[in-house]
């Protein structure tokens, strides 16, 4: 366990007594919680230890109180789950989320018998429900994206959800086929990108940094300072993202000019199924060069070396989605569809606990 978190917040274990949750904090155990997420047929980059650990460092160096509430289910006795969950407080309102995004719904080991599943996904409705009475959250959002397993239609948690009187709005994600031949890849990419990572590839030297090596990463730390012209988190969100290197968990591309200096980079976090797009910094007295096309290539590149199934390269937000993003979001959204295979809906449920839902 955290020693910073000595016991659950406030209301937690009224919650899942209520619910009739059989669960272990993942705080508690993380060994099981890797080996429940080891079981599942696909693993998502926001499931793993790797990128809990550094959401929760991210959200706690810039306020308010975070405690990780997730929750490792068991069914007969055995680990059969995962729930990515956590309770917020920021002047005086608490908030559940899963961590900073919204409520994941709970994955499931191979195998799990459907009527297990839906057992399972009511008590942890209900357990949020219990929460948020106990704590005054009057709304909370859940979001399901698309991770693998969609050949069966939604998930229990979605149906169940709607069921029990949520709303639901429709967002987007991009994704990589990493299944798919290198040269189909590439041939799906937008055709200007095409030519510039060729040229890119000629300009920089493209290194992936995939074990320690701090004074890179303090190189890199350093480029993402003077490009953002200011500390934009805590030195431990940065640190857990080096021991994810250090862990197998992530990976960096690097690029530098003839000259060694380091021009750019980009940080992605990775399971055994999936890579995921997380940050990225390059020399603005460079952008009219081609940077991010040639890291962008060569991720991809080792995410299928290493046998990953899809690289998410994030939301594709538009003009008319509410809230309304700003023109900046659209903009790298847009240069992010340029290497997508596939653009899939990310349903974001809006529950209302102390309303009308009853599943």
């Amino acid at each position: 366990m955290d020693a910073a978190e000595p016991t659950l917040p406030a209301g937690v274990a009224q919650a899942l007594a209520a619910a009739g949750m059989h669960g272990l904090p993942r705080r508690d155990d993380t060994a099981t919680w890797e080996q429940a997420l080891s079981a599942l047929r696909y693993t998502p980059v926001t499931y793993s230890s790797a990128s809990i650990d550094y959401q929760l460092a991210y959200q706690r160096g810039h306020g308010g109180d975070w405690s990780d509430i997730s929750q490792i289910l068991y069914h007969d006795g055995r680990p059969c789950g995962v729930w990515p969950l956590s309770l917020s407080v920021n002047e005086g309102a608490a908030s559940i989320t899963s961590h900073g995004l919204p409520v994941l719904p709970p994955m499931f080991v191979k195998g799990l018998p459907d009527a297990s599943r839906k057992h399972l996904v009511k008590s942890c409705l209900r357990f949020v429900r219990e929460l948020c009475c106990l704590r005054n959250i009057v709304t909370f959002e859940s979001g399901e994206s698309f991770a693998d397993q969609w050949e069966s239609g939604l998930s229990e948690w979605h149906e169940q959800s709607m069921n029990g009187g949520a709303g639901v709005a429709c967002q987007h994600e991009l994704f990589v086929d990493l299944s798919m031949r290198i040269e189909a890849i590439k041939a799906r990419f937008r055709k200007s990108y095409k030519s510039l990572v060729v040229s890119g590839k000629r300009l920089w030297h493209t290194v992936v940094m995939a074990e320690s090596n701090r004074p890179l990463w303090d190189e890199f730390r350093n480029l993402h300072f003077k490009v953002a012209g200011r500390v934009t988190r805590s030195s431990l969100s940065w640190d857990l993202q080096h021991q994810a290197i250090v862990d197998g968990h992530a990976l960096l591309v690097h690029l530098r000019a003839d000259d060694g200096r380091l021009v750019g980079g980009g940080f992605f976090s990775l399971t055994r199924d999936e890579g995921a797009y997380s940050v990225a910094a390059y020399d603005r007295s460079l952008f009219d060069k081609p940077l991010g096309h040639v890291v962008q290539f060569r991720a991809i590149e080792e995410m299928k070396r290493r046998g990953l199934r899809w690289y998410k390269l994030g939301r594709r937000p538009y003009p008319t989605d509410v809230p309304a993003p700003s023109e900046k979001e659209v903009s790298i959204g847009v240069f992010k569809q340029g290497f997508a295979t596939h653009l899939f809906p990310m349903y974001v449920l809006r529950h209302n606990p102390m309303g009308a839902e009853s599943a």
